[in-house]
């Protein structure tokens, strides 16, 4: 663990207020009901005491939030009455005792003022009192009944469209065709002259306020034009580059295209596809949004970066929701932390923007339907949109190898890049799905500012990045709908998110990969201006259902009985009988094609869209009759070809149907070994499949492995009644039962809501299966599929009784060769283990993967335990060999074998000073891995220490995406805080190097921010921080800047009377790096013996107390196991 640190130098402010903290601050207490304060009056003698030292800038958090009147303008004046009553009696105490920078908030039930440490006690003893914190983030906002035994058909979904060839250009270029596709799969307009209902007819937004946090774009772009002004009334930049300066810009345009594109512009696609695939002249199209009639914000937080930090993000929300007042917020964005739980800045900023009724839309990834669901979109407060293809695209710029076949396409699949699954927590699953493969959205023509439009005014967008946006231009149209009709009232954020789950259209894919299904626009609004509550009770208008819930989501023992309760309401015009039904997707395969195919030079070549070459082989299969789903996967030797993944060799699957239509595509194009397609209600007959790799430097030449397979929903349970007919208004209650899977882990199901219409929609269901455990322990298993670059994951959570003296969890891999990460996750959500299959690395540095993860946690509190499998493809490419790989989990709480002889363990024992005394601890290893054991020794007081910084010394901003400040937090940590001092006002956040939690910081003034995170036991790892300017910036961007920092931990005191024949991890990488360290090597089952040696160094007389920690590292995650700890005590002679 040897690096290269540089010693922070701080100036005397931030060392008095590092020094200022000498204990853990616990800011996460449950909230409950305001009991009433309990200060009493002061005598003048407390007084003296309690306003003496008053230097702990301080939060004061009130634990009734007022949730009944949340923070809206038209709620503003009540809940400042509700929270200044609540504040009052400790405002009064704080003017008796003269506390300075005293500050009411309002949004949050919240004062800050500067106190002192007895103070801070004081208040923290008030029942009224949530929590008293360092200033160092934004507060905590803190009928008959039949028999349901058969499942409704999957034919009464939706079934997969198909298009005609003549669309792909206008019959007539004087009327262009109508773009993106999906205003036509999604009901909100259709293309001239087709007169069905479609939402454009009801409405375009007008009056609603979009917030966009992207990069940048230009606001004066022909589509974004209306009435002669910019549809965008502010764009403000949080990147620190500001908007004058060059920029990816897709996304941007992207978003703002998607939700509010004018349609001004005509492009002919002759003069933009490529000249190997050549149109006829005059195909010309229009691009329109979703709500043309809405107002823009954007929010630009890239810049010229390819990315950006949550502080960023945070700024931005922060400026939408207060300064812009946006009704709905879209966020094309999001990463995958592990572990991803509610410890996170942008998710507790999202959940104060929905609380202040802004409706927030986010993206889920483009990391494919492995559980790769992406934070913020794991928050269930907002709405997390998935991918589906629309094809047009792919036809009218030959993409893909489309034209080896002749014929149409279909629609409305999920698209092979869709993040979905089930998330580590919650657990949850997406809540709907929307076009995200492909459409022609707004982009510019300036190469040199807008650089990924590549000189084009328009470009084919793609990923959940369209879907998003696409989704926020409904929610727009909703609002709108709904204010017409209720008097101007605008809907909830919670009912608008119902509106569009409950109008979503049941594709037929599993729950976890589509949620409630396709977005469907037109009944969203529909549904949005006849719905019937306090604000409004409009006629009731087509044929809408309205569900109380948007998802059914339970945590149970394994192999139990799970009820849920859903109501169901007629919002229609009619009478409407409801069949429920729940499905799931069955394990068995019906029918299943596998083989192999040759990629080499000799190979039959086609050329791409963009007029590249490609190597490829045809493959043809039988898919039956009565089948629900398709699923191809393929696997090709990318370990070989490309070790550690890059660069790499990538391989693509495209799929026909038996007409020719152009049906599915791998499309993600990463070094991963592994490729997947999926299609919804597949025509029985010979489908076709082209597997195809470029020839260019990603090419691929040796076997591809292929698995085409087909599956049945099958009954996953009751509902009961089986039907109810329902008159227009009047509501119903369904009870759903099913059992939790017999084995750990998530089982999902679709409640499908059938009424016989073409349209019918359907409920996630998602119920995780806890690992059964006892006394002795339990045990679990999955299988891995592999996924794209960042793989799949899978969690696991299991109850550990109080009084174990140790938590030994280990997983098993059938096969080596796979690169997996593991993370054990205590009940308060910190990763406190973190182990990887890696075992070492060759001389090239090329890694090597085995079998087996270890974790071993010394006296594990009590609660709920989390264990994620992450299959790591970024790291290496899947096995070439294996379509599954089974694994096996096993969870003890029997102790490590660990024998100490010589240790003193009592104040009798009298050590002489300065004089060594030795003692022995022999160490076997019981775990499946080898493990660096070594010793820490520690003392039982605790202390605050100032820990080594890396990268930390005057930081140029913005902040570079390739390295970042961290440190190195030992165990037995409970307080991690960083002081940055800058030469402008910064934001600033603190995360554990893989994910969260994440902290955010709070400005102290004088250009200085605080950031702190507290946990019983903090992650021991690497901890980053991450700080930015504070914007919004001119357009010339932040100028010159620089920001130091300083971390220091509260942590018992490193003992320096004690040495040993291992040295400390923790102590040379925390605090001196230039001291000794080498590990004791064991493989399973070996044993071997650790020499300490103590010579006492306090004065004569003293008592020490303190204890060895016998502990481990894993040089690959900067983590490790903490075993036992040795007490020892004796006094010095």
């Amino acid at each position: 663990m040897r690096m290269r640190p540089r010693r922070l130098l701080v100036s005397a402010a931030i060392v008095f207020l590092l020094t200022a903290f000498t204990g853990s601050v616990n800011a996460s207490a449950a909230a409950s009901g305001y009991s009433g304060g309990s200060l009493g009056r002061l005598s003048a003698d407390e007084i003296a005491k309690l306003a003496a030292q008053a230097n702990q800038r301080s939060i004061i958090v009130l634990k009734d939030q007022h949730r009944e009147v949340p923070a809206r303008s038209g709620l503003a004046s009540r809940r400042a009455r509700a929270v200044e009553a609540d504040q009052a009696e400790i405002k009064d105490e704080l003017r008796t005792l003269r506390a300075p920078d005293v500050k009411s908030f309002h949004i949050v039930n919240a004062l800050t003022a500067t106190i002192s440490r007895a103070e801070v006690k004081r208040l923290e003893s008030d029942p009224a009192v949530r929590a008293v914190v360092p200033d160092l983030m934004r507060p905590l906002q803190l009928s008959r009944t039949l028999d349901a035994g058969t499942v409704g058909a999957a034919s009464a979904a939706a079934a997969p469209a198909a298009a005609s060839q003549s669309a792909v250009c206008p019959s007539d270029p004087g009327v262009p065709l109508l773009e993106p596709e999906a205003l036509q799969v999604m009901h909100v307009e259709n293309q001239a002259g087709d007169t069905s209902p479609a939402a454009h007819q009801l409405g375009d937004g007008s009056g609603v306020k979009v917030g966009i946090i992207a990069d940048g774009l230009d606001p004066n772009q022909a589509d974004l034009i209306r009435d002669g002004r910019s549809i965008v009334f502010d764009f403000q930049d949080f990147s620190g580059y500001g908007n004058g300066a060059p920029t990816d810009g897709r996304e941007a345009f992207l978003d703002a295209g998607a939700i509010a594109a004018q349609g001004n512009g005509v492009y002919d696609l002759s003069t933009f596809v490529s000249p190997a695939h050549p149109l006829p002249p005059g195909c010309n199209i229009r691009i329109k949004g979703v709500a043309p009639g809405t107002s823009l914000a954007v929010m630009n937080v890239a810049g010229s970066a390819g990315g950006f930090f949550n502080s960023q993000i945070i700024q931005a929300i922060d400026w939408a929701v207060n300064v812009d007042k946006v009704d709905v917020l879209n966020e094309s964005l999001g990463g995958l932390p592990f572990p991803d739980n509610s410890i996170n800045p942008v998710k507790i900023a999202n959940d104060n923007a929905v609380a202040a009724g802004v409706t927030v839309v986010v993206s889920t990834g483009d990391l494919g339907p492995t559980n790769t669901i992406q934070s913020p979109s794991s928050d269930p407060g907002v709405i997390a949109v998935g991918g589906t293809t629309t094809y047009r695209v792919y036809r009218q710029t030959t993409r893909a190898g489309s034209q080896l076949l002749s014929g149409d396409w279909e629609n409305n699949n999920i698209t092979a890049l869709s993040s979905s699954g089930t998330s580590q927590f919650g657990p949850r699953t997406i809540d709907v799905v929307a076009p995200g493969d492909r459409g022609w959205e707004p982009c510019s023509a300036d190469r040199t500012r807008f650089l990924g439009c590549a000189g084009q005014p328009i470009w084919a967008a793609g990923g959940t990045s369209l879907s998003a946006p696409l989704t926020s231009g409904t929610a727009a149209l909703v609002i709108q709908a709904y204010a017409r009709t209720h008097g101007g009232a605008k809907p909830a954020p919670d009912l608008i998110k119902r509106i569009i789950v409950s109008t979503a259209e049941d594709l037929g894919a599993p729950a976890e990969h589509q949620g409630a299904g396709l977005v469907n626009t037109l009944k969203a609004v529909q549904l949005a201006g006849s719905i019937s509550d306090a604000n409004g009770a409009p006629a009731p208008g087509g044929s809408t259902l309205t569900v109380d819930r948007t998802a059914l989501i339970s945590t149970a023992p394994a192999g139990t009985p799970v009820d849920f309760q859903v109501a169901v309401t007629n919002s229609g015009a009619t009478a409407q009988t409801v069949t429920p039904s729940l499905a799931g997707l069955g394990a068995n395969h019906v029918s299943d094609d596998q083989g192999s195919v040759s990629l080499n030079n000799s190979s039959p070549a086609f050329v791409d869209d963009r007029g590249r070459p490609a190597a490829y082989q045809i493959h043809q299969f039988t898919v039956p009759e009565g089948v629900d789903y398709l699923n191809g996967d393929i696997l090709w030797n990318a370990q070989a070809q490309s070790p550690r993944g890059k660069p790499g060799s990538v391989v693509y699957e495209t799929v026909w149907d038996p007409a020719g239509s152009v049906a599915a595509y791998s499309l993600l194009g990463q070094a991963s070994g592994h490729g997947h397609i999926e299609v919804r209600k597949p025509a029985a007959g010979t489908w076709t499949a082209a597997i195809w790799t470029l020839q260019n430097l990603a090419t691929y030449t040796g076997e591809v492995r292929f698995d085409y397979f087909t599956q049945r929903f099958e009954n996953a349970g009751t509902v009961t009644p089986a039907a109810q007919t329902l008159a227009p208004g009047e509501t119903a209650g369904f009870t759903v039962s099913l059992n939790s899977s017999s084995e750990a882990g998530d089982r999902t199901a679709s409640l499908r809501l059938s009424t016989g219409g073409e349209n019918d929609g359907a409920l996630p269901v998602v119920v995780r299966s806890l690992v059964p455990t006892n006394d002795s322990g339990g045990s679990f298993g999955g299988v891995l599929t592999g996924g794209a670059t960042l793989g799949q994951q899978l969690t696991y959570q299991f109850d550990v009784p109080a009084g174990k003296p140790l938590l030994d969890l280990a997983v098993s891999l059938r096969d080596p060769s796979y690169p997996v990460y593991g993370f054990l996750v205590d009940p308060s959500g910190q990763p406190l283990d973190v182990q990887s299959t890696i075992a070492g690395q060759t001389a090239g540095g090329v890694s090597v993967f085995g079998r087996n993860l270890q974790f071993f946690e010394k006296t594990p509190a009590a609660g709920r335990w989390t264990a994620i499998v992450r299959l790591h493809q970024g790291l290496d490419a899947v096995n070439a060999d294996n379509f599954t790989e089974p694994f096996s989990g096993r969870i003890g709480f029997q102790s490590v074998p660990v024998v100490a002889s010589g240790l003193p363990t009592s104040e009798s024992t009298v050590l002489a000073g300065g004089r060594p005394a030795t003692a022995t601890i022999q160490v076997t290893n019981s775990g499946n891995s080898t493990k660096d054991f070594f010793v820490d020794p520690r003392l039982s007081q605790k202390a605050f220490l100032q820990v080594l910084g890396y990268q930390n010394i005057d930081v140029p901003l913005p902040l570079s995406l390739a390295a970042q400040p961290y440190f190195v937090v030992p165990p037995n940590s409970d307080l991690f805080e960083v002081v940055a001092q800058s030469t402008v006002p910064v934001q600033m956040e603190v995360s554990q190097s893989f994910g969260d939690p994440d902290v955010l910081g709070t400005p102290l003034g004088g250009n200085f921010n605080l950031a702190m995170a507290s946990a019983p036991e903090l992650a021991p790892a690497h901890w980053f921080a991450i700080p930015e300017g504070q914007g919004p910036f001119p357009a010339g961007g932040i100028g010159t800047a620089t920001v130091t920092l300083s971390g220091a931990v509260n942590t018992n005191a490193f003992d320096s009377a004690v040495t040993s024949s291992t040295g400390n991890a923790w102590f040379q990488a925390a605090i001196d790096n230039t001291a000794a360290y080498a590990p004791l090597r064991l493989a399973p089952g070996q044993t071997g013996t650790i020499t300490v040696t103590i010579t006492p160094d306090a004065p004569k007389g003293t008592v020490v107390d303190g204890f060895v920690g016998v502990e481990t590292v894993n040089n690959f995650t900067g983590s490790g196991d903490e075993i036992v700890s040795l007490p020892y005590r004796y006094t010095v002679g």
